[in-house]
């Protein structure tokens, strides 16, 4: 006992480490330079059967005692193992270093984590899922037709917003990119709101189109979505705009007609 009054001898410290195994839910144990267990205990080693005396690597599969190997060789590790199916321990390793510089041992203590590598493992099969029905919805929300030949079509429906609108422009001119298409049907029958910046996506995408060489053409303009267009005063006159979307397709047919009949020069 030193003068302040606390016990720091043998005694005090197998009282100690004593209290933290029967306490806390971990395991701490200690193997010799063959890998064979000399000590194994602390509460959650409990419902195990007593494993001293026996070696690491005839109880494990290789690819968990990858780690109590390179700790033999002298390196400190952290690590989560998987010793059996769906059984996860973190563990970390600490060498025994002998006077020679010699490893004696390793002296090691584990902790049960397989409940949160369950959780861990469900969150992420949760994330993949949601991503890859997002993109089910991106393909859904930005569906391009073909719908005749030089002639595709993007039915618009919802809201259109700047992440939306970036998302619908790069999957356009992809799809003119890849089909040679001459013109593009934007219809807008599915658009129930369309404000300033609607209307400047609509016109920053028929400019993107005609450096491809394609024209667009936009269709489905509703009477109350024409009424709110009119009322805050946008301008859509640099649009080619027609009622429907079968008359847009018409449009566009006679037109490549036209163009053929036209003479070359």
């Amino acid at each position: 006992m030193d003068g302040g009054g606390v016990d720091r001898g043998p005694a005090a410290e197998a009282t100690i480490l004593r209290s933290l195994l029967d306490n806390l839910d971990v395991v701490v144990w200690a193997v010799d330079p063959k890998g064979n267990f000399t000590f194994h205990d602390g509460k959650a080693a409990q419902a195990q059967a007593d494993i001293t005396g026996k070696c690491a690597f005839d109880l494990y599969p290789e690819e968990a005692n990858v780690w109590l190997r390179r700790a033999l060789q002298g390196e400190k590790h952290r690590k989560v193992t998987e010793p059996s199916p769906g059984v996860f321990w973190e563990s970390w390793y600490t060498p025994v270093i002998g006077e020679g510089g010699e490893v004696t041992g390793v002296i090691g203590m584990s902790i049960d984590v397989s409940e949160a590598q369950r959780a861990q493992r469900d969150l992420a099969q949760k994330v993949d899922l949601i991503e890859r029905q997002e993109d089910v919805i991106r393909n859904l929300e930005t569906p391009v037709l073909e719908v005749w030949e030089g002639v595709i079509a993007l039915p618009l429906v919802g809201i259109l917003d700047s992440s939306r609108a970036a998302r619908v422009m790069n999957d356009l001119l992809a799809s003119v990119s890849r089909t040679g298409a001459r013109y593009v049907l934007l219809d807008l029958t599915g658009v129930d709101v369309v404000d300033t910046a609607t209307a400047n996506y609509l016109i920053g995408m028929v400019r993107a189109l005609g450096l491809l060489g394609a024209s667009g053409v936009v269709t489905g303009i509703r009477p109350n979505v024409a009424q709110t267009i009119i009322s805050i005063g946008m301008d859509l006159s640099s649009l080619k705009t027609l009622g429907t979307l079968r008359q847009g397709l018409s449009y566009c047919i006679r037109q490549m007609a036209a163009q053929k009949k036209a003479p070359a020069f």
